[in-house]
């Protein structure tokens, strides 16, 4: 539990101990430890230094109160953890001025080293949300790992994807996983977000290797757009789902009901006309709307009045 103030396990039970009797010499404490008493002297001698036990030349060692010796610890490691935070912000900065690093918001990757290890640290380092397109053909051999470190994951399949047999196999990993995958006829560009505030994508919309580069882009206004566009297609992409077999195209399953009803929403008609019309209450028709909202993966009745348009469900 004190490991992280230098605290050793076999330290802290000792001074565990010497807290209870207040005073005491490694030959007390050593039998009530189950430790040889020259492991529980060596601890006692490490407590003393740092300041959780005083001693005498006797042997005999008193406990210094947690709250004035971890006390002490605890400000100390502040402290160096404030100077390293400081000392962080000064080595970015020296990163993000320096000659490899010109364009600031937006650098080059040019070598299969740079952007394998680009795309190491985007993984590891997502903590928030990691969002990608995936269209082939694709450039580095290894894929990104299934983990569950991350709240959100939600990738996007360009339909021609699933031509690979390894495609599948490789969706069905990530669904089990809990992550989101939805699949779409084309997309504009691979791509990789990680936590809205790096992207990863290729030069070239129909680039088909390395050549002539990647782009890492880091700028505010730029990553916003990129994601922009991720949500814009999320929202008209096809949600897949892991069956007992294989993988399987979900989406809503409209019925005439359904489609009189986005027509009216998509409109403007209030809640209460549209039932109206439909002749059922106002409370069916909200309730109808939430379910559609769940089966198509949308938040609001703007986006499913918009998906529905976009999947041709509907007219716009």
């Amino acid at each position: 539990m004190l490991q992280g103030l230098g605290v050793g396990e076999q330290d802290e039970c000792v001074y565990v101990e010497l807290l209870r009797r207040r005073r005491a010499t490694a030959d007390d404490l050593s039998t009530v430890v189950q430790l040889p008493v020259e492991a529980v002297t060596e601890a006692l001698t490490r407590l003393a230094g740092l300041g959780l036990a005083t001693g005498d030349d006797a042997g005999l060692y008193n406990a210094v109160p947690p709250d004035v010796g971890l006390g002490t610890l605890v400000v100390q490691h502040q402290s160096t953890l404030q100077q390293a935070q400081r000392r962080l912000a000064e080595l970015t900065d020296v990163y993000r001025t320096g000659a490899a690093s010109a364009m600031s918001e937006v650098e080059a990757l040019t070598t299969p080293e740079e952007l394998a290890t680009w795309v190491d640290n985007i993984e590891r380092g997502a903590k928030q949300e990691l969002l990608a397109f995936f269209r082939p053909p694709y450039v580095l051999d290894g894929d990104l790992e299934v983990t569950t470190d991350v709240p959100s994951y939600r990738f996007v399949y360009e339909r021609s994807a699933m031509e690979d047999p390894r495609t599948p196999a490789e969706i069905a990993r990530f669904l089990a996983g809990g992550y989101q995958i939805r699949l779409v006829n084309e997309l504009p560009s691979k791509m990789i977000v990680m936590d809205r505030q790096i992207v990863l994508l290729p030069m070239l919309p129909d680039q088909t290797g390395i050549d002539p580069g990647f782009l890492l882009v880091r700028g505010q206004s730029l990553v916003r757009l990129l994601v922009d566009l991720f949500e814009r297609v999320w929202q008209v992409a096809t949600p897949l789902q892991l069956s007992a077999t294989s993988l399987v195209e979900g989406g809503p399953a409209w019925d005439d009901f359904d489609i009189k009803l986005l027509t009216y929403l998509l409109s403007g008609m209030p809640d209460k006309s549209a039932a109206a019309r439909l002749g059922t209450s106002e409370r069916t028709v909200q309730r109808r709307i939430k379910r559609l909202m769940e089966l198509s993966g949308t938040d609001s009745r703007m986006q499913l009045a918009w998906y529905a348009a976009r999947s041709g469900l509907i007219a716009s």
